[in-house]
């Protein structure tokens, strides 16, 4: 028995109409509006007063519109469990108060799904479908889950505990990484062999044919027991338009027979079009080392992932990434063209990353092919870093624990990252690592490396303030103007050339140099290394 309620009569009389749902006013007036309640007797009709005992129940009854709310039960109450597959356009909403920021024995809408329907997943996501205030707890693979679900919100949920079987699910590579810049030295590039797998996420879309919107808002996903936070893949010929805002990821943790972990994913493969805002996100204690399964992660707090023939369109505001462990390349933000010629730019602004096990920001074009990234940081702090193996650095310039590093790897392609009002310091390496790698091959190389740092300052760094790596024929050239530059454990500025017949080409501005002001950052002294590159001061 459906149990609807007039457009007419809720015209008059909204109060009267709406249930209490937590981020919902009322049903639409041509839906059904369905109960279900872990505490219900069996036998229920899915009225307020009868509701189902059981997410199958509801999920076979409520039809596509269809608005399902789960009823608060008290702590102790075991779950709903099993899982529910929503239809096109359909509303799961937990009944009560906001789930997010309540006291630990407040009556709540709980599911979860310890069983093999839906593939472990405790909500299976339709076309146009909402989900909102629930406690997900548990589930055998994912809390939230969409296979080209487009047009959906998923919003102030709590999300905890999830992927208990340790399914994979966002893979990263395969790549390729040059074996040969310790020795300055460029060779042919390598096959793609190193492929990183993740345990499937705590709330995770994927999209291969499907244009649409993707909403994921206000959640708290935390304390996973195998795989990341937050995915987003695009794959195909999708085109998709993501808000990412307000989430908080916290103990995302790496599973058994897992490589990497992530708070946040993203990736666009293939023809695939992905614009994504991330506003207001937090990302904290990512790989904790707690757990000793922790201890080999490739932490990541932001990942972003273009590849194949893609095209990525990134904006990060107001993200909050504090304390990411793993030593095995943990990063607060990893942007990073992993193979193919994607296009792709990431703007960042007023946002800090704290505290990690491995470079604070990396910026790495990986491709040998003809891919371009671009890389905006506006009012960034990155600090605070540190790596077991960081005294490598004079030899491995990169992933040692650099505040921001950004490479140019691919004989064609493409690299820019501008740089500006922005704090780097206390890292275990360099404060600003720029590395351009050509690697050999047939034809002219046509590789770009373009950088603009200014008003900005570097402190208190192991290795060098700034770093510019050139290894065979990139074009290296930018500027680094008004700038401070303080505290390094080696040069303030360093520079080394090899094996190509380019050198870099770089204008420098005034500045301060510990402490001191300058007419020109290279105006030469004990702390600067610019033999390999040409001296260019400008005002």
């Amino acid at each position: 028995m459906k149990h609807r309620t007039p457009a007419r009569i809720c015209a008059l009389a909204l109060l009267a109409c709406a249930p209490h749902v937590a981020g919902i006013a009322q049903a639409q007036p041509d839906s059904a509006t369905w109960y279900v309640s872990a505490a219900a007797a069996p036998g229920g009709t899915g009225t307020v007063d009868a509701p189902f005992d059981s997410l199958a129940g509801v999920e076979a009854a409520a039809g596509p519109g269809d608005t399902i709310v789960v009823q608060p039960v008290a702590t102790g109450v075991r779950p709903l469990d099993g899982g529910i597959a929503l239809k096109p356009a359909q509303r799961l909403i937990g009944g009560g108060d906001a789930v997010i920021g309540a006291a630990n024995d407040a009556p709540l809408p709980r599911i979860t799904n310890s069983t093999g329907a839906h593939d472990g997943d405790a909500v299976r996501l339709a076309p146009g479908a909402q989900v909102r205030n629930l406690v997900i707890d548990g589930a055998r693979r994912g809390g939230i889950y969409g296979s080209d679900a487009a047009d959906v919100v998923i919003s102030g949920n709590s999300v905890s505990a999830t992927n208990q079987q340790c399914a994979d699910g966002f893979m990263i590579g395969p790549f390729s990484l040059p074996p040969t810049i310790p020795l300055g030295v460029a060779i042919d590039p390598l096959p793609d062999f190193i492929t990183l797998n993740n345990g499937w996420a705590g709330i995770m879309t994927d999209f291969a044919t499907a244009a649409g919107t993707v909403r994921i808002e206000g959640n708290t996903v935390h304390d996973t027991a195998c795989g990341d936070g937050i995915d987003i893949r695009a794959r195909g010929v999708s085109r998709v338009i993501a808000q990412i805002i307000g989430n908080t990821t916290r103990d995302i943790n790496l599973g058994l027979a897992k490589l990497s972990v992530l708070a946040l994913g993203l990736q666009a493969d293939d023809d695939a079009r992905l614009t994504a805002e991330l506003s207001g996100n937090r990302q904290l204690d990512i790989a904790p080392p707690s757990s000793p399964l922790n201890h080999l992660a490739d932490s990541e707090g932001v990942f972003i992932n273009p590849l194949g023939r893609a095209r990525l369109d990134v904006t990060v505001d107001r993200n909050e990434f504090r304390d990411g462990d793993g030593n095995f390349s943990a990063n607060g933000l990893e942007y990073v063209t992993t193979s193919g010629a994607p296009e792709s730019r990431v703007t960042v602004t007023d946002s800090t990353f704290d505290n990690v096990s491995g470079d604070v920001i990396e910026n790495y074009n990986l491709s040998p092919g003809g891919a371009r990234q671009s890389l905006t940081l506006d009012g960034v702090r990155a600090r605070h870093s540190s790596f077991p193996g960081a005294a490598l650095n004079p030899l491995i310039p990169a992933n040692l624990g650099t505040c921001l590093v950004t490479t140019n790897f691919g004989r064609t392609a493409h690299t820019d990252l501008t740089v500006t009002n922005s704090e780097f310091g206390q890292c275990s390496a360099d404060g600003i690592g720029l590395i351009g790698y050509t690697p050999t091959g047939p034809g002219p190389a046509t590789a770009e490396l373009v950088f603009d740092i200014r008003d900005s300052s570097i402190g208190g760094t192991a290795a060098n303030g700034l770093a510019i790596i050139n290894i065979g024929d990139t074009d290296m050239r930018g500027s680094v103007t008004r700038t401070a530059i303080a505290g390094a454990g080696g040069s303030l500025i360093h520079a080394r050339n090899s094996g190509g017949n380019t050198r870099p080409a770089v204008r420098f501005g005034p500045g301060t140099l510990d402490g001191i002001a300058q007419p020109c950052l290279a105006a030469g002294g004990p702390r600067i290394d610019l033999a390999a590159i040409p001296v260019n001061c400008q005002p």
